[in-house]
């Protein structure tokens, strides 16, 4: 069987449930659905520059991530709603973009939360264990889609000997895909600095955030 197949036909399922439009948000929530637990969910704010607040969901599928029948790696689907006269329209749907329960390591589910602020969405995420890593990716609507333009990466070691925590065998890393504009950082674990340096990359055309995933942006 191919497991690809199978996953890509469940997804195609679950975006088939989801309406174009409605009056509440509850109506956008398909059956057997919820906003998740852990983190920040829901996020409210103006995304399309029209001066309403529009929504962002973040929902789990109950059975899968009951605790008694946990599926550590099911997909958390997030779902972006434009506010209108009448309720809400559907906006864009992304499958790949909120890592699963288990992508955390030891330190537990990684989700941290979405929040919407100067008309960008920004998905966060945090894990580890001694090892501690924070990763954040940035959405912007434009050409009446959302794409990625933004991603920060930081790991770093919480027993290293530094006076402050995250200094220690840090790796860091900002991408603004508009500019091309990069920062990287990185130490050594006895707290030396080995780079700091700011550069550009090529700049290729943007990611559609339905496109995205979290783990290969």
């Amino acid at each position: 069987m191919c497991f690809e197949c199978v996953t890509a036909t469940a997804r195609n399922d679950f975006k088939s449930l989801v309406p174009r439009t409605g009056k509440a948000l509850s109506d956008f929530i398909p059956k057997g659905y919820d906003t998740l637990d852990a983190g920040q969910s829901v996020a409210r704010g103006d995304l399309n520059k029209d001066g309403l607040e529009d929504v962002v969901l973040v929902l789990k599928n109950i059975e899968q991530e009951n605790p008694d029948n946990l599926n550590d790696d099911a997909d958390r689907p997030l779902i972006v709603l434009f506010r209108e006269s009448s309720g809400y329209r559907l906006a864009s749907i992304a499958m790949n973009v909120v890592m699963c329960k288990g992508c955390g390591g030891a330190f537990g589910d990684p989700f941290v939360g979405v929040v919407i602020e100067k008309n960008i969405l920004t998905i966060s995420h945090y894990g580890g264990s001694a090892w501690r890593w924070s990763f954040d990716t940035k959405f912007r609507y434009q050409n009446n889609d959302f794409y990625l333009i933004g991603k920060t990466y930081d790991s770093f070691w919480i027993n290293s000997p530094c006076e402050t925590i995250g200094d220690g065998a840090r790796d860091y890393y900002d991408i603004n895909f508009l500019t091309g504009d990069r920062i990287r950082i990185k130490t050594s674990e006895d707290c030396k600095e080995l780079l700091n340096k700011k550069d550009k990359i090529k700049i290729k055309p943007l990611i559609r955030m339905a496109d995205s995933k979290v783990i290969d942006n």
